[in-house]
């Protein structure tokens, strides 16, 4: 009996530090992944005019940031036990800045993206013109960057490492930035998507029903076709946005209820058996915060055709390019010529 509860107990302690290290490794390497899948797809000749673009690049570029730093020192510290913010201050007070700011970077970037399809799908033209505005989406960009600095980098100043630990002032403070957190990184995400979703979903079906409807000449075929097409689209918006908005749930509200727990039962008295398994369930509601971020690149791949599209055209160009420059090298070395690749011209 002693023995199988050791053989518990150590397991119930080993179980955060894997959690960390495995599960928080795949979520780098896939976040990573789709973060670049991303750039690569939002770059491409198809879409970088288009200010949605900007946004969902910007935010690439962010989420980039967040894994590499947020996640990275995460998995180093608490899975495989390499103290940084714990002994560097300068690190501890870095990383809860960026743990709240690239995190409401991201997600306020992703928020423009939708709002511009949403005016984008407006029937009066006094929203419908604020849509698709490139300059538009540079200044909403820097202005998100500037604005969400300014809220948050009192964690910059406030947060140190004090006896081993990376912990912010005692009193008002504490209360403020453990509600603020609560509200900005976990209860609000979910509640924007299922709006976000809902009004996007109404616009697009609004145009839809708009354009189905036959007019006193249009030939009822061409209707039939134009509303296959459509509905097509309608489909796909819908299927992205459910798969988001299921992703922002299962991640989002798990780690507000954490929060929220933990703020709420922080002076209870508790037993060993569990405090370990509330340092189980902590670690998994914070690792599956990351989730939503990681998760985009594959939800687009899944839904949307075009997208798929892009990322497929990219493989072989880039196959292509190379071997065709290597078999240009190759004549211009056997020629002693100076023969120039039409590729070296070509812009993409």
């Amino acid at each position: 009996m002693s023995n199988s509860s050791s053989y518990i107990s150590d397991s119930l302690k080993a179980a955060p530090f894997q959690l960390n290290i495995w599960f928080g490794s795949f979520l780098w390497v896939t976040g990573n992944i789709g973060c670049l899948g991303n750039i690569i797809v939002f770059r491409s000749r198809s879409f970088r005019e288009r200010a949605y673009s900007i946004y969902l690049v910007s935010e690439a570029l962010s989420d980039c940031l967040y894994f590499n730093f947020v996640l990275l020192t995460r998995v180093l510290q608490k899975g495989f036990q390499i103290s940084l913010t714990t002994r560097y201050d300068s690190i501890c007070k870095l990383r809860q800045f960026v743990s709240v700011w690239g995190n409401q970077i991201s997600f306020t970037l992703f928020t423009f993206a939708t709002i511009d399809r949403i005016l984008s799908a407006q029937r009066d033209n006094k929203y419908r013109r604020w849509s698709n505005r490139v300059s538009v989406a540079y200044k909403a960009t820097i202005l998100c960057l500037l604005f969400w600095f300014l809220l948050i980098c009192h964690r910059l100043v406030l947060y140190k490492t004090v006896d081993g630990s990376c912990i912010r002032p005692t009193g008002f403070y504490d209360d403020y930035d453990n509600y603020f957190e609560v509200v900005f990184t976990a209860i609000m995400p979910p509640v924007a998507m299922y709006l976000l979703a809902y009004l996007l979903i109404r616009s697009v079906r609004g145009v839809i029903q708009r354009r189905i409807t036959p007019g006193n000449n249009q030939p009822q075929q061409t209707n039939i076709k134009h509303r296959t097409v459509l509905q097509q689209m309608d489909i796909q918006l819908t299927k992205m946005l459910i798969l988001q908005c299921a992703v922002a749930v299962l991640t989002y509200v798990p780690f507000a209820a954490e929060l929220i727990y933990s703020n709420v039962t922080q002076y209870w008295t508790k037993t060993p058996y569990q405090r370990a398994l509330e340092k189980i369930v902590v670690e998994l509601t914070h690792l599956l915060s990351y989730v939503f971020f990681a998760t985009s690149f594959y939800v687009s791949i899944v839904t949307n055709v075009g997208f798929r599209r892009e990322m497929l055209r990219f493989i072989p160009c880039s196959t292509n390019l190379r071997r065709s420059e290597t078999r240009c090298s190759t004549l211009q070395h056997a020629a002693g010529s100076t023969f120039t690749s039409p590729y070296e011209k070509t812009k993409y």
